[in-house]
């Protein structure tokens, strides 16, 4: 399980998945898409979805413990 962090602060995932949706939302992107790319960002794997997720200003550190 990784870290979220809004504007530099530590924030529980909830809530940083909260803005996520909110943004994909304002930004028509699909729900399923949005959901697709947000569990993706906090895989190793996911730098793409987390480049996406930082338009949000969301920062996800997946390596975190």
């Amino acid at each position: 399980m990784g870290k979220y962090f809004m504007r530099g602060t530590e924030v529980p995932e909830p809530r940083a998945a909260e803005c996520w949706f909110s943004y994909a939302e304002k930004h028509e992107i699909d729900i399923s898409k949005a959901i697709s790319i947000w569990e993706d960002a906090a895989t190793a794997e996911g730098d793409t979805s987390r480049r996406t997720v930082g338009d949000a200003g969301i920062h996800i550190d997946p390596a975190a413990r």
